[in-house]
């Protein structure tokens, strides 16, 4: 399994969140959909803050084991991100109302639910500047057209990621800041 995470963050894959770790420093990491964290464990050194969201309870415990040496700096939030606020879902724009979050770097990467979480992310991408991004577009058809739709709306500059995924040349992911 660590063999194919490495695979998918060689600089050849379009599925790389990031082109050098230096994009980290000093920023604040928001790893939504971590599973595993190796993203954030690649970053750990570079980062003021990671905060992990990851609802699959599989996950919760080897996080919070792994990050055991740098919790002072690892937050874990063991809840969905997406467009309403309940038990087990937050919005970013609810999540950070009373947190600094300067210099963000958002990861999004939850099967599916990317265009859910950018709804109600409506605050931290009005805010000019602040936030570099790594958002998937391959987990369904449309993903591109809508998740790019939402970037350009706040002025956002990308570049689309594209590869061979799923048997065919398609955009995977799309990169840039706001």
């Amino acid at each position: 399994m660590l063999k194919d995470l490495m695979m998918e963050q060689d600089y050849r894959s379009p599925h790389r969140y990031y082109d050098n770790i230096e994009e980290f420093k000093h920023r604040t990491l928001l790893d939504i959909g971590a599973a595993e964290g190796i993203l954030s464990l690649m970053a750990i050194e570079q980062v003021e803050h990671i905060y992990l969201f990851e609802c699959e309870e599989c996950w919760i415990e080897a996080l919070q084991k792994t990050f055991e040496p740098w919790k002072e700096k690892v937050t874990i939030v063991p809840k969905y991100v997406g467009d309403h606020d309940d038990d087990s879902t937050v919005t970013l724009d609810t999540f950070f109302r009373d947190i600094p979050h300067p210099n963000l770097f958002v990861k999004m990467d939850i099967e599916g639910m990317e265009r859910k979480a950018l709804a109600g992310a409506d605050f931290l991408f009005s805010e000019q500047g602040n936030v570099q991004f790594s958002i998937c577009t391959y987990h369904k058809r449309d993903d591109y057209k809508v998740i790019s739709s939402f970037l350009d709306r706040y002025g956002c500059q990308y570049k689309n990621q594209t590869g061979y995924w799923s048997h065919r040349i398609k955009s995977v992911m799309l990169r840039g800041r706001n």
